[in-house]
């Protein structure tokens, strides 16, 4: 884990360029990728993974955005729709630079595929049980680290705005009507039906609905994340409503397990 974890530090510290607004979005993405690792060390370890198990699902997300950097360097944007899939991208950079070859190759496929599915809408079906679980595993612990990010990025946004971690989304009133049935349905929100800045905040308190493992659902409670970022948003009857869908459905995943 510790070359891994070197062969990382000394990658992306290429595309620090001295330009302030791009080295501040490689940083975030660096710390991004540390905490991730810490939180899949975290679901692991209550989980109850074997020392083997935990050092894949701390592998996949040391590079589970490791397309990100290129992806930026290329594009000036971490928005997949404006650019390209980061996961692929991910994927294609693993594969290239060989930075897995040190491992078995069974377990150099895996941690590829696992990169590969992170960021999808719905993983395969045509997937093997193992890959599918690590998969779930770093989707939740990628996730937790998301909502800190943003979390933090809101409590300073009277400071300084950044427009990549906004998706170049408009700051208007409101929330979108579609936006609002996913989410009293108790569905995931599709990032096509986003307005503005406000649907992008109910999606990412969404995402609540894709999580896999009841102590991740634990971990999002006890860190408070999504009161934070209701705290953000307008005071409306229908923001209540979805604010009191989703404290509900925690509190029913985590009675029943």
């Amino acid at each position: 884990m510790e070359e891994l974890k070197q062969w990382f530090a000394g990658y992306t510290a290429r595309f620090i360029s001295g330009e302030e607004e791009g080295d501040r979005n490689i940083i975030l993405k660096q710390q991004h990728t540390r905490r991730v690792c810490r939180e899949s060390l975290f679901l692991a370890h209550r989980l109850g993974l074997d020392p083997m198990q935990t050092a894949i699902a701390e592998t996949a997300a040391l590079f589970h955005d490791i397309g990100r950097f290129e992806q930026y360097r290329r594009f000036n944007t971490f928005v997949d729709t404006q650019s390209m899939d980061h996961a692929r991208l991910g994927h294609e950079t693993i594969e290239e630079e060989q930075c897995l070859a040190q491992l078995p190759p069974e377990d150099q496929d895996l941690i590829k595929r696992v990169v590969l599915y992170h960021n999808r809408a719905f993983l395969p079906e045509n997937e093997t049980d193992e890959c599918l679980f690590y998969s779930r595993l770093l989707r939740d612990a990628d996730k937790l680290d998301i909502w800190y990010v943003v979390t933090s990025y809101y409590a300073e946004l009277g400071k300084k705005r950044n427009k990549t971690l906004e998706l170049d989304l408009p700051d208007t009133p409101g929330i979108s009507e579609k936006v609002y049935a996913s989410l009293m349905k108790r569905q995931v929100v599709l990032k096509k039906d986003l307005q503005n800045l406000n649907d992008f905040k109910l999606l990412q308190m969404g995402w609540v609905f894709d999580l896999n493992f009841t102590p991740s659902i634990g971990r999002l409670a006890d860190k408070g994340y999504l009161r934070l970022i209701k705290h953000t948003l307008p005071g409306e009857a229908r923001i209540d409503r979805v604010y009191e869908t989703i404290t509900q459905y925690m509190e029913e995943k985590t009675q029943n397990n």
